[in-house]
């Protein structure tokens, strides 16, 4: 049996989505995995979701070609058609049907799912009806939640949820919903107890309570899911869910060289923001909290993201002082030295549970101090006032006070670099890979 850490293998990666159109942590880390295992002599291809609004196909369609000397499908779908959405979410028959076929062509030694998003669990069906071995990067909470994130459409995190929990918040995902949600609460939550009896939403948490199922076992036929988070792994253990082995195993990041390490900041303290512009990063909760620290403390912050990737919220901003605050365009990760030089301390305020931020680790591997939510996989990473600080999840009061505590005592920014341990390195957790790759083909 071919064993990847010394006999050239040929691996099928699959991913909701892939880069250039789609730069996420997830989507560049399959890039990554898919380069390195390329350089050491295996055969790596990539199979991602391309759209899911295709119109130019009723059903599925795809284009075969290479990004960055990675070989790349990428599927281009119409749901619009799909004849059971609420199920489609979470088993494609055509996703199905297509990698039954492509895998019976290629014949690989081994699957690597990222995620599940948009692949679904008919990707695992495919290749466990093949006998070929599947081991899954859980980079986010899709087995738990037809949204991925376990973030309500309130704002709030998920701590528990029920099926009916579920089809409320896909129902509140639309305004007509969501509005009145906010504004009379307790009618509404009568409302929806009420609701569960009506043929409609009862049908509707069937198919959640067999999405539940379904994903548990689609899970459990899983040779390996490597969970980049302490808090994840346990997340899924707890709620009941796992894959024949649960495998720790924090991402690494490539080996950069520490910015100014040394240096305190002199003038205005510069603050950075890097991820999308979207409100469940906490983009809006940053912004209030800069605005309330006022013109009495000298600081700067700078956004860099895609404007356009959720242009209504983006417009829904409060107006910004350009002398202060400013929003620049997305860069490409070759740049990401370059952009770390102008940051004195990153600020990370997402409102969803995160995993394990890959900007939190870029941070560190250029020794700059993180400014975090206190929740999930970033209070992880980050030690409160040992390599950063931490504040409640959606205050903005809290982050305006620990960006006043370093405008006043900017040295003890230099105290939490000296502080800060390099993160893993990419060859690290690559030599891991191959060893849990090795373990499940012997």
């Amino acid at each position: 049996m071919v064993t990847p850490a010394n006999t050239p293998a040929k691996i099928i990666i699959a991913i909701h989505h892939f880069p250039p159109n789609f730069i996420g942590g997830s989507e560049w880390r399959a890039h990554r995995t898919a380069l390195w295992l390329q350089a050491r002599g295996h055969t790596v291809k990539v199979v991602c979701i391309e759209s899911i609004t295709d119109t130019q196909t009723d059903r599925l369609r795809w284009v075969d070609e290479t990004f960055r000397s990675v070989w790349v499908r990428r599927l281009y779908l119409n749901l619009a058609n799909a004849p059971d959405p609420v199920r489609w979410e979470f088993a494609n028959p055509w996703i199905g049907e297509h990698f039954a076929q492509f895998l019976a062509e290629e014949q690989p030694d081994l699957l690597h799912l990222f995620s599940g998003y948009l692949m679904t669990s008919a990707v695992i069906g495919a290749a466990k009806n093949l006998d070929i071995p599947v081991v899954t990067t859980l980079t986010d909470f899709w087995f738990l939640c037809p949204r991925h994130t376990l973030l309500r459409t309130t704002g709030q995190v998920c701590a528990g949820n029920t099926p009916l929990d579920c089809v409320r918040c896909k129902f509140e995902e639309k305004r007509r919903y969501r509005i009145p949600a906010q504004k009379l609460p307790d009618l509404v939550n009568t409302t929806w107890q009420l609701a569960q009896y009506s043929p409609y939403v009862a049908e509707y948490v069937s198919k959640i309570e067999e999405r539940g199922e379904v994903l548990r076992k689609s899970l459990g036929d899983v040779d390996v899911a490597i969970c980049p988070s302490k808090f994840l792994k346990n997340m899924y253990l707890t709620r009941g869910y796992s894959a024949k082995q649960m495998f720790f195993l924090r991402q690494g990041v490539r080996h950069i060289s520490p910015v100014n390490p040394s240096e305190i900041p002199s003038g205005a303290l510069r603050v950075g923001y890097i991820g999308q512009i979207a409100r469940h990063k906490g983009v809006l909760v940053l912004l209030e909290a800069f605005k309330k620290l006022g013109n009495s403390y000298p600081a700067r912050l700078t956004l860099y993201g895609d404007v356009y990737q959720f242009p209504d919220f983006f417009k829904s901003l409060p107006a910004t002082d350009p002398e202060k605050i400013r929003f620049r365009a997305k860069f490409d990760q070759t740049e990401i030295s370059e952009v770390f030089k102008n940051i004195d301390v990153l600020v990370v305020p997402s409102t969803w549970y995160e995993n394990s931020p890959n900007v939190i680790l870029e941070a560190f591997a250029h020794q700059t101090p993180v400014i975090a939510s206190n929740l999930g996989g970033m209070a992880e990473l980050v030690e409160h006032e040992k390599t950063g600080l931490l504040f409640t999840p959606g205050s903005s009061d809290e982050l305006a006070d620990q960006l006043r505590f370093l405008c006043e005592q900017p040295q003890k920014l230099l105290e939490f670099k000296q502080n800060i341990v390099a993160p893993y390195l990419l060859e690290e957790e690559m030599n891991q890979l191959l060893q849990l790759y090795g373990s499940v083909l012997a």
